[in-house]
């Protein structure tokens, strides 16, 4: 069966199935000195290959040679409906990203329509940081395929007086666990709440989640630095500096922009992290949720984009890419790790026009597709994470 039939049969299957624990709960509960994050809160798709099948974001014209094609033979072959010539699996994909973030929303909606916890809006999903990125994760789902029912039972939270109160909570400092992953998701969240919505209602939490993040990042002493870029877990410090510049550049705040273009090119750029974090290590360092060289490369090329990033990609870069989606995740935590991946890897393929990284993001994205195990409520009661991280690396192959 196509990933994209699994949709339906997921729609049917998921909707009565409950949110759980969005990992390891002992792993989580930390202190905000590591930054990790804390409760304070009571189908099968062919493997790709180096190919010359389109690469447009938007587009999902089929040139692909029938003779190369890796469906099944079983399946019926999808074809392109301007010119009737066979689709190759990358256009397979672009065909069905629409179905595959349905079905990825079906257990985001289960746990975004609870309430779990003491905070005002952002609950259901066991903690605030997941509350939060199911919301960015609805709001992107509704956009992408034109559903307003996911932006609908996200809205249901969202109002004045319960954004008001988790104002309040921040500036009185409630929530410092979240500091850098949760607030960085914030940011993530308030842009793709007014570039879908053009509403502003998250403006003040996120200005002042914007202020408290930069602070934090700008006190980081030189072994915190070290530790976080090296960071798998929620102390990533790549995350927190590429969504405090993604937040400058949509609100034009040029200062923020170019301190984070500085600390990227004087901090990120450090060479010293580029034997302590190759490409290499990805594939050898697999044991949380987040890969903290990916992010770093993610970071560097965003932010430095063409001249100002090339040489040092060049070199960074290796000459026959190789990283290994993980198919049976050994911990809970490990299970978000092949989306994540896909974000760097889809940034690497936009920076290097090199299809083979491309390659490598599909192959992460439709390994764990194709594992609803992992993603899927009735398999996982804490997967509304990883569907959410899933949600996020589709999310960045269309053409906004």
């Amino acid at each position: 069966m196509h990933p994209r039939d699994l949709a339906p049969l997921l729609a049917l299957g998921l909707l009565l199935a409950g949110c759980g624990d969005d990992g390891d709960a002992t792993t989580d509960a930390t202190t905000a000195s590591t930054g990790q994050a804390s409760t304070d809160d009571a189908a099968t798709i062919p493997n790709s290959s180096t190919s010359d099948s389109p690469t447009s974001d938007a587009t999902t014209t089929a040139t692909t040679d029938p003779s190369t094609s890796t469906s099944d033979p079983g399946e019926t072959t999808t074809t392109d409906s301007s010119t009737g010539a066979p689709a190759g699996p990358w256009d397979d994909f672009l065909i069905a990203r629409d179905d595959h973030l349905r079905a990825l929303a079906v257990p985001i909606l289960t746990c975004i329509a609870k309430q779990d916890t003491q905070h005002p809006v952002f609950n259901g999903c066991i903690d605030w940081h997941s509350a939060v990125h199911a919301t960015y994760a609805l709001h992107a789902v509704s956009r992408h395929t034109g559903d307003p029912s996911y932006l609908a039972a996200a809205e249901v939270k969202l109002t004045p007086a319960g954004l008001d109160a988790e104002l309040q909570r921040v500036q009185q400092g409630k929530i410092p666990q979240e500091v850098p992953y949760g607030y960085s998701w914030f940011l993530t969240l308030a842009v793709e709440r007014e570039l879908g919505t053009g509403k502003q209602d998250l403006r003040p939490l996120a200005t002042e989640i914007r202020d408290q993040l930069r602070a934090w990042l700008e006190s980081r002493t030189p072994p915190q630095i070290s530790t976080g870029v090296l960071a798998d877990d929620y102390a990533n410090l790549s995350w927190a500096v590429l969504n405090l510049w993604q937040w400058a550049q949509w609100t034009d705040d040029a200062e923020l922009a170019a301190a984070m273009e500085t600390y990227a090119a004087d901090i990120l750029q450090d060479p010293a992290f580029d034997a302590a974090c190759p490409f290499s290590q990805e594939e050898t360092d697999a044991d949380n949720f987040f890969p903290p060289c990916l992010h770093r490369a993610r970071a560097i090329v965003t932010l430095l984009p063409g001249a100002a990033s090339a040489p040092w990609l060049a070199d960074w870069l290796p000459a026959e890419p190789t990283l290994t989606p993980i198919e049976m995740p050994a911990a809970a935590h490990i299970s978000g790790l092949n989306f994540s991946r896909s974000w760097g890897l889809w940034s690497l393929y936009k920076a290097s026009d090199d299809v083979a990284y491309r390659d490598l993001f599909y192959d992460h994205v439709t390994t764990h597709l194709n594992h609803p195990q992992y993603w899927a409520e009735d398999y996982n009661n804490y997967a509304h994470w990883v569907a959410q991280f899933g949600v996020y690396a589709i999310s960045q192959t269309y053409a906004d």
